[in-house]
């Protein structure tokens, strides 16, 4: 696993260490793991590493600034398998194996925990400029939450859900933040909804012999960058 920001490049493995480069390829800090890490992400600044590790309750936050590791007590007792932070405040979410959620304010410790937000393990989330929460798990459930963790949309998708994202697109008002979820379908097909009007979802699926998708990039509002196991790239006007 490794994770890139524009100050360092993190990278773990089995051997548990979390080692910790600088842009000139040179190591600048290691870190031992309780366990094999099942996550990492960085806060909107590129300043505090969250690291959640299999067989572990504890969440670990280390300070680029001061080279410190923190450790802090989620309060979930079954396994961590997703932690995102929020993009515009120092808001933290983890999802679990049997579907629960934590959000934890860096800023003030503050834990709120949602038990059952899905009904079996949470694999992909992201936040939105607006602190709006999207959730997706291994039953193929969708969910969209406030910071708070309140529920404010939750729908059954057809086919296995990953990599989601959030971007604005490009007849949003200008200022009006990210306003639309993406995802990929079964690796074959990008599902787009609008928060703002969440029952009426577009379904692209593209040709078979484009194979799966392994990755796509949102660019320039509305602009859709994919690229295929078969080597294609597409570059999706979407408005």
């Amino acid at each position: 696993m490794a994770i890139w920001i524009w100050k360092f490049l993190v990278t773990t493995g089995l051997d548990q260490m979390v080692n910790i480069y600088d842009r000139h390829g040179e190591k600048q800090h290691e870190l031992s793991l309780p366990g094999i890490c099942s996550g990492m992400s960085w806060d909107k600044e590129g300043q505090i590493l969250s690291i959640i590790c299999e067989h572990s309750n504890t969440l670990l936050l280390w300070d680029s600034n001061t080279r410190t590791l923190s450790h802090v007590d989620s309060g979930l007792r079954d396994p961590m398998t997703l932690i995102v932070w929020s993009k515009s405040a120092p808001l933290l979410a983890v999802g679990t194996i049997k579907g629960n959620l934590l959000i934890y304010s860096y800023r003030t410790s503050k834990k709120i925990s949602i038990l059952g937000k899905h009904n079996k393990q949470i694999t992909y989330g992201a936040w939105s400029q607006q602190n709006y929460l999207a959730l997706v798990a291994s039953d193929k459930t969708f969910t969209l939450s406030n910071a708070e963790g309140d529920t404010m949309y939750r729908t059954t998708l057809k086919g296995e859900p990953s990599q989601v994202q959030f971007s604005s697109m490009k007849q949003d008002a200008p200022g009006g933040g990210e306003t639309t979820v993406s995802l990929i379908l079964n690796k074959k097909a990008l599902f787009l909804l609008n928060i703002h009007d969440p029952e009426d979802p577009i379904v692209l699926s593209f040709q078979e012999k484009y194979g799966s998708v392994i990755d796509y990039y949102w660019h320039d509002e509305g602009y859709i960058l994919l690229g295929f196991s078969s080597d294609f790239l597409l570059y999706y006007p979407h408005s």
